[in-house]
């Protein structure tokens, strides 16, 4: 099967050059160097059609910056993207731009997403417009059908967002990105603001949506109990890089990267009431400066001297799972598996 979004290599840094003061203070000998954070490193990463795929990992670790790559929204610094096999950057301009417009992001943050000075149908309604999609007097019935199709009530179509609750505002947020008809919807944390009850509906939306539209995603997310629920496919990312990969069933059974024991092993269970809560040992190093060899090795209770120096290359250790360790080649030590994972 051809993936319907591949990234290739793709890796993206932001840099800060010195200011005119900073260059005059490096000449007179101060330790001065124009700053560069490392925030996608190097990743391939290859989503089928239909296909939902759970991208997870620390705060600052890059998933987001992957996610806008992947959108369109921010191009990459290495590396290529291809749109069911065809290169991106090599397409026509009009081609390209038409595969920019099924691929389609939802944020963490509907309100600071939403435009608090346009009513629902001008949020919505405006990018159909623009693009030709949808002449401008349909509009509103075409939005009064989006807002019925994720459970709002069409009449709300002159309403503002502060208008509406954090669920409603993340539903006017969904039926944003389905006005342009997407195929690739890349979900960024779209319900960690939300409470317990909200996400599960949200959750049974975007599914719903899936089967209905067939859509395919990008689930990025940092709460593997959400991950397990909605995903097909698991990822791992750690400062920047993929650690590991694997189908959700496999995932949760047998994680391999010490770095996903580590974090699985501490998802709280109905098995497990009584016990003490201990976290990755460490902070995760900083992008500017990220250790070499394994980016894990700072952390890790299982790193050894070919961790510190070379960088582990992704390795398949089963049929579809992947994992970045030197221990998958030097069994040096055991690494303890968490107990299955349920939620």
């Amino acid at each position: 099967m051809t993936p319907l979004i591949e990234g290739t290599g793709v890796s993206r840094r932001f840099s800060r050059g010195l200011d005119y003061a900073e260059k005059l203070a490096r000449m007179f000998g101060a330790k001065l160097e124009e700053r560069v954070v490392h925030a996608v490193d190097d990743i391939s990463l290859a989503i089928n059609p239909g296909e939902v795929v759970g991208l997870v990992g620390e705060s600052g670790c890059g998933k987001s910056t992957l996610g806008r790559i992947m959108a369109g929204i921010l191009p990459q610094s290495a590396g290529t993207l291809h749109w069911e096999g065809k290169d991106i950057s090599a397409l026509p301009r009009q081609e390209a731009k038409a595969v920019r417009l099924t691929s389609q992001m939802i944020f963490q943050d509907p309100m600071s997403s939403l435009n608090p000075r346009k009513t629902i149908l001008d949020i919505v309604g405006e990018a159909p417009v623009a693009h030709g999609m949808v002449p401008k007097r349909q509009a509103p019935d075409m939005v009064a059908a989006l807002m019925e199709r994720v459970g709002l009530d069409p009449s709300y179509l002159k309403r503002y967002p502060h208008q509406f609750s954090g669920g409603q505002r993340q539903r006017i947020g969904i039926a944003r990105a389905l006005a342009v008809k997407p195929r690739f919807i890349i979900c960024d944390e779209s319900v960690s603001a939300l409470d317990v009850s909200i996400q599960a509906q949200i959750l049974n939306l975007f599914m719903e949506l899936k089967q209905e539209l067939g859509l395919t995603y990008l689930f990025i997310s940092h709460d593997l109990g959400v991950v397990k629920h909605i995903s097909d496919r698991v990822a791992i990312m750690y400062l920047g890089r993929i650690v590991e990969s694997a189908p959700a069933d496999a995932f949760f059974a047998a994680p391999n990267h010490p770095y996903t024991v580590a974090l699985l092993s501490e998802v709280p269970t109905i098995k497990q009431r009584r016990r003490q809560f201990n976290p990755v040992k460490g902070e995760i190093p900083s992008p500017l400066h990220p250790p070499s060899g394994c980016h894990f090795h700072p952390r890790c209770p299982h790193a050894f001297d070919r961790c510190r120096m070379e960088r582990p290359l992704l390795r398949e250790i089963a049929p579809g799972h992947i994992s970045a360790c030197h221990l998958n080649e030097t069994p040096v030590l055991a690494i303890a598996r968490p107990a299955e994972i349920t939620t």
